[in-house]
């Protein structure tokens, strides 16, 4: 995620996968702002970049991925303090177009994702408070079609 340089709070567009394989949902383990997050991988949307390609090329360079977008399943937003920055997210369900292999190793953005983790629809909204960290982001998950 690019980095907001000035002091002057700001608005990221990102994009989130909600990426459903063998009725498992794939949630990723990241180090940010010195806190140990779970949440769902992609990013933020580049000036000029179509959301579904934001997606895709996030997706891909943090854990290695190919996916195939179904369906806009919700929207959240949260803010990282020390940046400044208030990321305003759009949540895809999406299914994988590849072999599934998962890549922790060639992280461009240089983002700390450090495990893959896959659990059941009904795992993450009975543990909702601990792995979603935005409002919003539980109705994205009771959105996915299984």
């Amino acid at each position: 995620m690019q980095k907001n340089k000035s002091t002057t709070p700001w608005l990221r567009p990102g994009v989130k996968a909600l990426i459903v394989n063998q009725g498992k949902i794939l949630m990723v383990k990241e180090r940010i702002e010195g806190r140990i997050i779970h949440d769902f991988p992609g990013g933020g949307v580049d000036y000029g970049e179509d959301l579904k390609k934001a997606l895709k090329r996030e997706v891909f360079e943090e854990i290695g991925l190919e996916i195939k977008i179904e369906k806009a399943v919700g929207n959240w937003s949260f803010i990282l303090e020390k940046r400044k920055v208030q990321v305003v997210c759009m949540g895809y369900q999406c299914a994988l177009n590849g072999n599934g292999k998962i890549d922790l190793n060639n992280n461009p953005a240089d983002e700390d994702i450090f495990e893959v983790l896959w659990f059941t629809k009904e795992e993450i909204l009975a543990d909702a408070d601990n792995l979603l960290r935005a409002e919003g982001m539980k109705e994205a998950v009771e959105n996915l079609v299984i």
